[in-house]
């Protein structure tokens, strides 16, 4: 592993969203310093942690000239920029539009229906939002559709946006991996989508 410096990544272990940037940072092979935020003690929404992020929200990587970067993709985006191998953002223009298209699909049509259900359904978020049971549950419905759809697209290639490991992966394992919490699995016949997910899991960054 090859240390790192130039900035530190707020972090909390039991995050979807740093568990994408520590997967990522695994297999570029990079170690970083890490900043601890405890969700339990609401140490994300102190006052000290919202006047470098507003938003609240984990991960955070902090520059050594103070500059802030929020949001997992653009964390990964900039460290693929400056430590372009192993390539996972796409070797050539269709490739990263793929990969694009691919991890959008992921956020926005299957895992922010997982989001969703625990939003509306979890004890942590009720002081946040304004809780829909209901709603809840019409994603948990929608979201076996989508569990469907993937393990089809799965059941024709090894991994998410094509023949090779991608950030696609790191998104989908991190974000699908909370399924658990939202008590939203898929079913035993999806097994094209189990597959996948004991193939990433076999992987040493999904441990990180």
């Amino acid at each position: 592993m090859q240390k790192i410096t130039g900035f530190k990544l707020y972090n909390n272990r039991n995050g979807s969203n740093p568990k994408r940037v520590r997967m990522f940072l695994a297999e570029k092979g990079l170690e970083v310093d890490f900043e601890p935020v405890s969700f339990a003690k609401l140490e994300h929404r102190s006052p000290e942690f919202r006047a470098k992020n507003p938003m609240a929200t984990l991960p955070m990587i902090e520059l050594d000239d103070g500059t802030i970067i929020t949001e997992s993709q653009a964390i990964c985006r900039y460290i693929e920029d400056l430590y372009p191998e192993p390539n996972l953002f796409g070797e050539t223009p269709l490739e990263r539009a793929q990969i694009e298209m691919w991890n959008r699909r992921i956020e926005f049509d299957v895992a922010n229906y997982i989001t969703m259900i625990m939003k509306h359904t979890g004890e942590f978020f009720a002081p946040v939002i304004t809780q829909v049971p209901e709603y809840a549950e019409a994603c948990r419905t929608d979201l076996m559709k989508k569990y469907d759809w993937l393990n089809e697209e799965l059941g024709t290639r090894d991994y998410i946006a094509g023949d090779r490991f991608t950030v696609v992966d790191i998104t989908a394992y991190g974000r699908i991996g909370m399924r658990d919490s939202a008590n939203a699995d898929w079913r035993k016949d999806h097994t094209n989508l189990q597959a996948w997910w004991d193939r990433i899991s076999a992987r040493p960054s999904a441990n990180v």
